[in-house]
């Protein structure tokens, strides 16, 4: 398993609301939990973000062929 870094970008590998879904590419902001949990944020074009927040989402939510 690759190793996850703080301002990291990602895969997301499911959908976890109707506007954050599989697919879109995200950005570490935090390691919660080393190799579990994580801060994340999904930034538009225009530098706000999607759901105007940020997410905790575990190790499966990240689509770890992307991080490679």
């Amino acid at each position: 398993m690759p190793i996850i870094e703080q301002d990291q970008s990602f895969e997301l590998s499911r959908d976890i609301n109707p506007e954050i879904t599989k697919g879109m590419m995200g950005v570490i902001l935090k390691i919660v939990e080393p190799d579990k949990s994580f801060e994340v944020e999904f930034p538009r074009e225009d530098g706000s973000n999607y759901g105007d927040k940020t997410f905790t989402i575990s190790i499966d939510d990240i689509l770890v062929e992307s991080l490679m």
